[in-house]
């Protein structure tokens, strides 16, 4: 039997429209638009005949949570717009870069500026990301990023937003979503993409198991970040906005 994916519908996607792939969803490609799909299966017999996958009822609820996460986002900047799927379509960041090559360091930097400044909107909002990789940015017309999939963000109480650097939800935290946008950061600005692991601050790795950033542009940043020097993410912001790309060259 052969595996494709299925819309909520049982209609079959194209797997050339598959963008990415996420915990809970599918990140398609619909024209112009960018839809994220439940992760649905089905199994296609040597007639052609397409037997859906048992489980398919339950992933189908997946997303809900993460509906309500756009909804409180609805508008913010550096967010994708939400309106059941997204006109802000080009692939995704990481996918960029592996197909083209880094971009000149002018792009990095704003890109390294703009994915700052949409966590920091999102936690205004009272909304801790998580899980912050270059696989969850995408890039408009206009080559500025989008942050997309929330599937594992917690949306807190409307008033956490004055402290949220004291919140809590399961793991998530403050200092994990700046962890996690630092490696962001140094995957742009280092021009190799870099990830590792840490669900929880318990498993915050040492700095000597951490790439150096000698050479990378404005990387005592980055290292700020992997010393959990910063209590928010408007710190973080107000370093990158007082440094000049200028003083990279």
């Amino acid at each position: 039997m052969i595996c494709v994916i299925l819309l909520a519908d049982g209609t079959r996607v194209d797997s050339a429209s598959l963008l990415g792939m996420g915990t809970d969803g599918f990140i398609l490609r619909s024209g112009d638009y960018v839809l994220k799909a439940p992760k649905l299966y089905g199994y296609m017999d040597g007639k052609g005949t397409v037997q859906k996958d048992d489980d398919n009822l339950i992933h189908l609820t997946h997303l809900d949570a993460e509906k309500e996460v756009y909804q409180r986002l609805q508008g913010v900047p550096g967010v994708a717009d939400f309106i059941s799927c997204s006109p802000n379509g080009n692939g995704s960041l990481a996918e960029y870069i592996k197909g083209r090559g880094p971009p000149s360091l002018y792009t990095r930097w704003a890109w390294t500026v703009q994915a700052t400044d949409a966590v920091k909107n999102c936690h205004d909002k009272g909304v801790l990301v998580f899980d912050i990789a270059l696989r969850n940015f995408v890039l408009a017309d206009d080559m500025g990023l989008r942050m997309i999939d929330f599937a594992n963000s917690a949306l807190l109480p409307p008033d956490s937003s004055n402290d949220m650097s004291k919140v809590d939800v399961d793991g998530c935290t403050v200092a994990l979503d700046i962890f996690h946008l630092s490696n962001v950061i140094y995957s742009l600005l280092a021009r190799r993409e870099f990830h590792i692991d840490c669900a929880y601050e318990s498993e915050w790795p040492a700095l000597s198991d951490l790439p150096c950033v000698n050479d990378v542009p404005n990387g005592h940043i980055v290292r700020k970040c992997w010393m959990n020097g910063y209590a928010t993410v408007r710190e973080l912001q107000e370093d990158l906005h007082s440094c000049s790309v200028q003083s990279m060259l």
